[in-house]
């Protein structure tokens, strides 16, 4: 090819220009792609952007100009571009935290103390008993057995009673007996205390008067 190009944008052809102006105009961003380039007086044309001269000056990602725009860096206005501010969508942390939310609220487990009703046998007359190095035993009519209202297993009795004897010496057992407890299972308790070393043992009653 000479050193003369001729330039055709949409009909419109120019003047020939040396191959460094055509791609100075090229890199100005003032020749597309699919602009005509011809190097023989116009009888043979080529699209610039396959021009083997030129390929290398066209960047691929901007738009191109017009002749009579300047470019920038060339005189020209500066365009300013906004910076583009970056919003983090909140909806799907939102949704999670609900999410977890109802799974606790559905695995949790709310555990309610529940107290055991007794009927006490009645007697004519008793003692006050001060609360002072007590501890008291409850065991409902159903057997279930507690030890200052926390329910213990018959067989874990022995060690609990035997614990509180070391805790402090010459601890009292009140035993607080439903009216419908067979007499031998109280005796059974009694036995487990004499065990342990519990040297006082009584048995709360209702006053025949309430």
């Amino acid at each position: 090819m000479n050193d003369a190009y001729i330039l055709r944008k949409k009909d419109k052809v120019y003047k020939p220009v040396p191959l460094k102006v055509l791609r100075t105009l090229v890199y100005q961003r003032q020749v597309d792609p699919d602009d005509m380039i011809s190097s023989d007086d116009g009888n043979t044309w080529t699209l610039a952007g396959k021009l083997p001269e030129l390929i290398q000056f066209f960047p691929s990602h901007t738009p191109s100009l017009s002749l009579g725009e300047v470019p920038r860096g060339y005189g020209g206005k500066i365009e300013r571009r906004r910076k583009s501010i970056e919003v983090i969508d909140m909806i799907p942390m939102i949704d999670m935290v609900f999410l977890l939310l109802i799974f606790f609220a559905l695995t949790s487990t709310f555990e309610i103390q529940r107290v055991m009703e007794m009927n006490l046998p009645k007697a004519a007359s008793g003692d006050q008993l001060q609360k002072k190095q007590t501890l008291t035993l409850t065991i409902n009519s159903n057997g279930h057995i507690t030890i200052e209202k926390k329910p213990v297993e018959l067989q874990d009795l022995e060690s609990m009673l035997n614990q509180s004897v070391l805790d402090s010496a010459g601890v009292t057992l009140i035993i607080k007996g439903d009216a419908q407890v067979p007499h031998g299972k109280v005796v059974q308790l009694m036995d487990i205390a004499n065990t342990v070393g519990v040297k006082k043992i009584l048995i709360t009653v209702k006053s025949s008067g309430n």
